[in-house]
């Protein structure tokens, strides 16, 4: 009896032994490249509240975080992604906020209204008739700019020239009061920068109505110098950059700034740029 518990012992002492020198050293499982539904979630919401201004509703994100899982956030799937964003009727609304916030202090339209209202109320009194000239002029700004809202919204004219517009009327002129503070303001907010001595005054000279030349082409008028700014390299880099800090927040290197320039010169598509920015590793937060 002894002998068989014996027996027992050395083989249940050698099994574990056994065990223990099967294990291989270093054997580790392969990398997970899949990338976390929760990574995929926090990607699907910081876009919706960048593009749209607000959070997306339970089947829109379900949509798209199954959509994005299946592909593994490919690059397609991430195109498709976007694509479905900037369709959506609050995509031109909020992009048009984040102008009239940047450019006009978030005016109300009614305001755009109201003073139309009131430069018609003085256009139909001859005691204004010296005037008229002038109170036309500000009433039809005002109406373009009152329409940028719906023609914007509806496709009909694209973002420059909805900062074109809001330039160029009563309101851009009150809170950036006498041409080298408009010239300095449309530098700023187009371009992104400060204007050099000669194009501040080559851009006050143009505003108030003399002959002048800006990034070598002429002009000699408010209107003629806002076509400048909205038509050139240096508007479209300045837009860029502007892209880049507020989806990545850093400048956009060297070959960004270049690939991002042409291609928005070459469509005039704010979007294009905005795609390739919203799609990235880097925005995603992936390596």
């Amino acid at each position: 009896m002894r002998i068989i518990y014996l027996f027992i012992l050395i083989i249940a002492f050698t099994a574990c032994r056994k065990s223990e020198l099967e294990q291989i050293p270093s054997n580790e499982p392969p990398p997970d490249h899949t990338i976390s539904s929760v990574k995929i979630g926090n990607y699907i919401t910081r876009t919706y509240i960048l593009t749209l201004g607000r959070e997306p509703d339970s089947i829109e994100y379900n949509s798209a975080l199954n959509s994005l899982l299946f592909a593994n956030i490919d690059s397609t799937s991430r195109r498709n992604f976007l694509q479905s964003i900037f369709t959506k009727p609050d995509y031109l609304s909020h992009l048009y906020v984040e102008n009239n916030i940047r450019y006009l202090n978030n005016t109300d339209s009614t305001e755009f209204e109201n003073y139309i209202f009131l430069f018609q109320l003085y256009l139909n009194d001859t005691t204004y008739q010296l005037q008229w000239p002038y109170l036309q002029y500000e009433s039809d700004r005002l109406t373009a700019l009152k329409n940028a809202y719906r023609e914007f919204t509806d496709s009909v004219i694209n973002i420059s020239e909805l900062q074109r517009r809001m330039c160029d009327n009563y309101f851009y002129d009150q809170i950036n009061m006498g041409s080298a503070n408009f010239v300095i303001s449309s530098f700023q907010n187009m371009l992104n920068r400060n204007a050099t001595n000669a194009e501040q005054q080559s851009g006050i000279s143009m505003v108030e109505g003399n002959n002048a030349i800006l990034f070598l082409q002429a002009g000699s008028s408010k209107t003629d110098y806002l076509n400048i700014m909205t038509g050139n390299d240096n508007y479209f880099e300045g837009q860029v950059i502007l892209m880049y800090i507020k989806y990545l927040n850093r400048i956009p290197i060297t070959t960004e700034m270049a690939n991002g320039t042409a291609k928005y010169s070459s469509t005039n598509d704010y979007s294009i740029v905005q795609k390739d920015i919203l799609s990235s590793n880097e925005f995603i937060g992936i390596q």
